[in-house]
């Protein structure tokens, strides 16, 4: 009889530190439980991306950097041509001011009534203004040339006995040749003899623990290209653009 009283003890206990079912409720079992999903970064989505005319792909923040670069390039040349045409226009008022003041002084127009002066000097003037400016590019070109000639003289003392005006020259007269700065032209048609130099020097100075002076005007590397000038006076400028 006393165990049927603990028995029944027992089974009181259980049932009151057990909570019942909630009436409706789903009981899931152990292995039912959903499990926290794992955080994933999600791939960016082929739609998200955006075509270039050079048939590249960017995202909005690579397509926003490469927006920056494009304006930032051209403010400089906007900057560069109304510089350029600012000049010119210096040039132009200033060369028919001087047209103008050479015909109207000029001693056959001395004793010349004014009316006729005037239109005189309307006529002469853009004819000398030409002549001024037609003068003025002559003698650019002949600056350039002697910055050129000069150039290639400070070359051949650079390079002793390896550097070929006339090679060079030549070269640059080619129509297959986009390179018009003289000493890229001659490090692009002798790399490996300049490399070899480069590093010959290089050595020579960490053998005898002084720093060898670089005699290259950058650190050894192909040397790039650039675009074709259409005239020789163009060729001319941009070498002399190096110096």
């Amino acid at each position: 009889m006393e165990e049927n009283l603990e028995n029944d003890q027992v089974s009181t206990d259980s049932s009151a530190t057990t909570p019942a079912p909630t009436k409706g409720a789903k009981v899931l079992a152990k292995d039912q439980v959903p499990q926290k999903q794992s955080e994933t970064t999600e791939e960016p989505v082929a739609s998200n991306l955006y075509d270039l005319p050079d048939g590249r792909k960017l995202a909005g923040d690579q397509l926003k950097e490469e927006y920056l670069k494009l304006n930032s390039e051209f403010t400089r040349r906007s900057q560069k041509l109304a510089d350029y045409e600012r000049q010119q226009a210096e040039t132009e008022a200033r060369n028919k001011k001087t047209a103008e003041e050479a015909v109207s002084q000029n001693r056959l127009l001395e004793n010349v009534d004014p009316s006729v002066r005037d239109a005189i000097v309307q006529i002469v003037s853009p004819v000398i203004q030409e002549a001024l400016s037609a003068r003025e590019k002559v003698e650019a070109q002949k600056r350039n040339q002697e910055a050129f000639d000069t150039r290639l003289a400070e070359l051949e003392k650079k390079y002793p006995g390896k550097f070929d005006r006339v090679e060079i020259l030549r070269k640059m007269q080619d129509p297959s040749n986009e390179i018009y700065d003289p000493e890229v032209l001659y490090q692009r048609l002798h790399w490996d003899e300049y490399l070899d130099a480069q590093i010959k020097a290089a050595m020579k100075g960490k053998s005898s623990g002084v720093q060898t002076e670089n005699t290259s005007t950058e650190a050894p590397r192909k040397p790039g290209e650039s675009k074709s000038p259409s005239t020789w006076a163009e060729a001319s400028k941009n070498a002399v653009s190096r110096l």
